[in-house]
């Protein structure tokens, strides 16, 4: 499934849960934007996403297997952006 700007923006603050080896990390959608210039890629629309983890795990940027219960798994490349008052933040950018 191609997932668009909407699909994420309908679901800031809702739980995403990764999974990671043989353990699950849960994560909340705290961000969708809209990227400038994104009508120069046609007819797909440039966003990007940010999530916050809770507690002091690190993820490295990879793909990870990730869901969520309104849009179901899916694979997302996250990066890590560094932390806020609330934990560390990832952000994946689809392009």
């Amino acid at each position: 499934m191609q997932f668009n700007f909407e699909d994420f923006n309908g679901c800031v603050d809702q739980p995403f849960t990764l999974q990671l080896d043989d353990a699950t990390y849960p994560l909340t959608l705290i961000s969708a934007n809209k990227l400038p210039n994104s009508a120069a890629l046609g007819d797909r629309e440039a966003f990007s996403i940010v999530f916050r983890g809770e507690g002091s795990v690190v993820l490295e940027q990879q793909i990870y297997r990730m869901r969520n219960d309104k849009l179901g798994e899916m694979d997302l490349f996250i990066v890590p952006i560094g932390p806020d008052e609330k934990g560390m933040c990832y952000e994946a950018v689809f392009s």
